[in-house]
């Protein structure tokens, strides 16, 4: 059990993901995202695109979260750059494996 503890507590630290981006990221996924995107990511509400499966690197995923797109809109003038990360952090978690 120590073992798989503190494997976890090692890919956690390593991969620099935390609980965190569950807290302010999903809070701000469900404020600002969900209307469109589904709670799940999936919905595609006005053209969302289905966030389970989105492929984007972090780059690209914060560039549209600041810059919007489409019917999107630019989100750099209502959040942080650190909200940003962590929406984009979040976001990433929504992501289903490839089957």
């Amino acid at each position: 059990m120590r073992i798989i503890l503190i494997s976890l507590l090692v890919f956690q630290s390593a991969t620099g993901f935390s609980t965190r981006h569950m807290g302010e990221g999903q809070a701000l996924y469900e404020h600002h995202c969900a209307r469109c995107h589904g709670t799940d990511g999936a919905r595609g509400m006005f053209g969302a695109k289905n966030l389970q499966k989105s492929l984007l690197p972090d780059t690209a995923i914060t560039l549209q979260i600041r810059n919007g797109k489409r019917i999107m809109p630019p989100f750099k003038k209502r959040l942080t750059p650190g909200q940003i990360n962590e929406l984009s952090a979040y976001i990433k978690t929504l992501r289903k494996p490839a089957i």
